[in-house]
């Protein structure tokens, strides 16, 4: 049986996909976004936001298992891309949060990082408003988001967030075998390295 209340939490985010327009990627230039094989990708943590865990079916102890397992693989000195929907509410939740987290983290802006550029890099995250698009090879072309991209570029692959645990794209969804959710949902509320997601990227 279904749980309604997931699905409907769910199912605006797919059915808004038809609506979004295609996205400028932009290649990184800037030496502080480099992003490697060994990149470290997460998205949709949602610290902080109390009725996530309802909506998506998290484990009761959802936010420690995150920072204990974050922390557990990444050292401080690693880089983090966070795919979007890092924190929710207070500032100082937010200061809190950052204290105790390993790593140099890149965050893409999602619907609830709200804080501001300003708060943001005052606390060391770096803040990007939009998708990050980046060739490991001439192969190799992957673009990072928030929302999944559509259309899609033949030959890219999409590694993006938003649409938490909502069920595997049926054949003939606008979302392909080229897009890759990395929402903690169905990455066992975890970190993965990008090597790790794309096997072969060396």
């Amino acid at each position: 049986m279904h749980d309604w209340n997931i699905l409907l939490y769910q199912f605006p985010a797919i059915l808004r996909l038809r609506e979004k327009t295609k996205y400028n990627y932009r290649m990184i230039t800037n030496t502080s976004l480099e992003i490697t094989p060994k990149t470290w990708i997460i998205s949709d943590t949602h610290f902080f936001h109390e009725n996530i865990g309802r909506y998506c079916n998290r484990p009761e102890n959802w936010q420690p298992l995150i920072i204990k397992n974050w922390n557990d693989l990444i050292s401080p000195d690693e880089t983090v891309l966070h795919l979007g929907d890092f924190s929710f509410g207070k500032r100082s939740n937010f200061d809190l949060l950052i204290e105790q987290l390993h790593g140099k983290i890149i965050l893409i802006q999602g619907d609830h990082d709200r804080l501001g550029r300003v708060r943001y890099e005052s606390r060391g995250v770096t803040i990007v408003n939009e998708p990050i698009y980046i060739e490991l090879d001439e192969k190799m072309k992957i673009v990072f988001s928030y929302w999944p991209v559509v259309p899609l570029d033949d030959g890219v692959i999409n590694i993006h967030g938003h649409i938490h645990n909502s069920p595997p794209p049926a054949e003939g969804s606008i979302l392909g075998p080229n897009h890759i959710n990395m929402s903690i949902e169905v990455r066992d509320y975890r970190p993965w390295r990008l090597k790790d997601i794309i096997p072969g990227i060396n």
